[in-house]
């Protein structure tokens, strides 16, 4: 009887450590301490049709954590002056090294439709010969794909700033 005891606190003892073990083991499965940090380095007009306008967008990746990240997907929506603007989505095979950055281009889509209420703020200017000179708020906002030690998550991400018209630069 006194066996008995014992061996049914040990196996709760064993039975608690394990649960404990696994529960620290989830959390460092993703390690990320900080998420990533995603900006818009580059932005340039790739075609222009009657029906819509592709941007090619350099996406600037800074790993803050101590493991590198395997990128998969990233899918972005770009507002302008709190309207919707563009979308795109990119698979990617790169790795973020710890600490490092990386960039990753993404194709973002532009109907007409959606860039009819930039272009009539465009058009309320006065003075035609400042058009270009007109800065733009953007808010870049999407979802990042990452692999971490053979697990993948999904992280949301936010970016903000400003942009000009002689910032959006034709390819050749």
């Amino acid at each position: 009887m006194y066996y008995t005891g014992i061996l049914k606190k040990t196996f709760f003892l064993l039975l608690l450590i394990c649960c404990l073990a696994s529960l620290v083991g989830c959390a460092g499965v993703y390690g990320l301490r900080d998420n990533p940090r995603i900006s818009i380095a580059d932005i340039r007009v790739v075609d222009a049709k009657p029906m819509e306008t592709v941007f090619l967008v350099q996406l600037r990746i800074l790993n803050p954590n101590d493991i590198p990240l395997d990128l998969h997907v990233i899918q972005c929506d770009l507002e302008i002056d709190g309207r919707h603007f563009a979308s795109g989505i990119a698979a990617s095979d790169q790795v973020v090294p710890a600490h490092g950055t990386a960039t990753v281009p993404v194709h973002l889509y532009a109907s007409v439709f959606d860039m009819i209420s930039s272009v009539v703020d465009l058009i309320r200017i006065t003075d035609p010969s400042r058009a270009k000179d007109k800065v733009f708020s953007y808010t870049l906002r999407g979802t990042v794909g990452i692999g971490i030690q053979r697990s993948r998550k999904q992280i949301p991400f936010t970016s903000s700033g400003e942009l000009s018209l002689s910032g959006f630069n034709q390819s050749p």
